[in-house]
């Protein structure tokens, strides 16, 4: 079984939960650095300035950011309060003692608003935060380059420890168009964005939890973590919720094996912000070494980008392997998947992908110009509303997969592209090699919106699919259902390895 790696503090080890609240702007004195571990109260509801204590709390988010937090220091804010502002507050932790951002009291969470500044909350340079249990937004007349949540490292040192998680991130002015003297800021925008620029400049430990992100111009969560000479390394994005972004639903970038798995991404290019210009995907990488996007759902993309729009993409500069695996992919107007190598620096990944099911979707895309190789297998294609539309890498490997398709259908050929195993129902097979007929599914075209309503793509006793595929070296070990797979006995084809039903 092939094994993925992920290299995480004490932050990213647990599961944290924290919130904070924004404040009057006003400049004030610089307040002395905290005993270890004291806690700093914020109620921006307060009439008047406080000294931080429980019962005399700071109102104000000038305030917040007048002091310099150390190791084991939390910084707290009133739930159901609103604080107005830019919250940069000063200081690291360590590794076993992070500084902790979150809320105090019961309730609903702080809203943390930045009107319109570049960023509602920001840290550079810094190391060993988690923040959580938050609402942020941004909201603002006019686009321009503008995050909920910053993270910049910036220094030619490695940054170490953000646990970013249980945060409700909502409305922020982002810039939406991609194109010309605004791409930058367009990169630079969304509710979540960490960047590492400069040489040796990385963030390591980068742990994105259980956050829910809507209505964000430029994009969702976009985690950039080090460049293509130094790549930083122990991201995982988990458990996000992702929905009507105008721009990337989630992308991470220049890291060492990241982890992308448990992620809902929906209605991405939509929003109050919508997408404007170029391109955008739903889930992807770019820059890494050894990506996993792993039991994902991205549904309901319906904004046509200039070419992308797709759910998945492995795009340029990835090296190792790009592995996509056990997701579930619906009604994208874009397609599935992307392979979009050639689009910058070569990086020349092998691209795997295996046990995804991909429902109306129809469209497969490639621009590698030949530099990467593919290995598609044990997916299901159903597409019965309109024609596939498919260009895989010259070098393509595609075997034991289901094809449900119309009869005006063409799957692509050449001398690079092997056809291997496969079934196809509706559309013509490209070769002589492979079943002709139904696949015998339980309720083919009943997928709902999340990784757990597929079993319709389950088997049937009668199908003519069961236990007669190509055996596949380092398969996984498992299918989309968890089912084991044999490294020995012939599978199944598709991505349920289970017995007929």
């Amino acid at each position: 079984m092939e094994t993925r790696v992920i290299r995480r503090s004490a932050v990213g080890r647990l599961l944290f939960t924290a919130s904070v609240a924004l404040a009057g702007t006003a400049a004030l004195p610089a307040q002395p650095a905290l005993a270890a571990g004291s806690t700093t109260f914020v109620d921006c509801s307060r009439p008047t300035a406080g000294a931080g204590t429980e019962s005399d709390p700071f109102n104000s988010i000038a305030q917040a950011n007048s002091r310099t937090y150390g190791p084991g220091d939390t910084l707290a804010f009133a739930s159901g309060t609103v604080c107005t502002g830019a919250l940069a507050p000063k200081g690291s932790g360590t590794s076993d003692e992070p500084i902790t951002l979150t809320r105090y009291g019961t309730g609903a969470l702080p809203v943390l608003n930045g009107n319109g500044a570049s960023n509602t909350v920001s840290f550079t340079n810094q190391d060993h935060w988690r923040i959580s249990h938050l609402r942020i937004t941004n909201p603002a007349a006019s686009l321009a380059r503008r995050t909920g949540l910053r993270v910049s490292a910036t220094d030619g040192r490695e940054h170490t420890g953000f646990d970013i998680g249980n945060l409700v991130i909502d409305r922020v002015a982002g810039q939406t168009d991609k194109t010309g003297s605004v791409t930058e800021d367009y990169v630079q925008s969304g509710g979540v964005v960490t960047g590492a620029t400069g040489a040796n400049t990385t963030l390591n430990d980068v742990y994105v939890h259980h956050n829910t992100v809507s209505n964000t111009g430029g994009g969702g969560l976009k985690i950039r973590t080090g460049s293509l000479a130094r790549k930083g390394g122990g991201v995982l994005v988990e458990h996000n919720t992702v929905k009507d972004v105008g721009g990337d639903g989630i992308i991470v970038s220049y890291a060492d094996s990241p982890m992308i798995q448990y992620n809902d991404a929906s209605g991405v290019g939509n929003g109050v912000y919508p997408f404007s210009g170029g391109n955008f995907a739903g889930i992807w990488v770019l820059g890494d070494h050894n990506p996993t996007i792993q039991k994902n759902a991205v549904y309901d993309i319906t904004k046509m980008s200039v070419a992308d729009s797709q759910a998945f993409d492995c795009d340029w500069g990835n090296t190792g392997t790009c592995l996509i695996q056990y997701n579930y992919s619906r009604d994208n107007i874009g397609g599935f998947f992307l392979d979009c190598d050639g689009c910058g620096t070569i990086g020349g990944a092998q691209q795997i992908i295996r046990y995804n099911i991909s429902e109306n979707d129809c469209r497969m895309s490639s621009n590698s110009a030949g530099r990467s190789a593919l290995h598609l297998y044990n997916n299901v294609f159903y597409c019965v509303d309109k024609k596939f539309d498919v260009k895989l890498p010259t070098r393509s490997v595609v075997e034991n997969n289901i094809f449900v398709g119309t009869s005006d259908s063409r799957l692509p050929t050449g001398s690079g592209i092997a056809w291997k195993w496969n079934v196809f129902q509706g559309v013509p097979r490209p070769t002589a090699n492979g079943i002709v007929g139904d696949p015998g599914f339980v309720a083919p075209g009943t997928g709902g919106s999340s990784i757990h309503e597929v079993d319709g793509y389950r088997l049937k006793s009668t199908s003519p699919a069961l236990g007669n595929g190509a055996v596949i070296a380092d398969n996984g070990g498992r299918d989309y259902w968890a089912n084991p797979v044999s490294a020995t006995a012939k599978p199944n084809r598709g991505a349920y390895q289970g017995p007929g039903l």
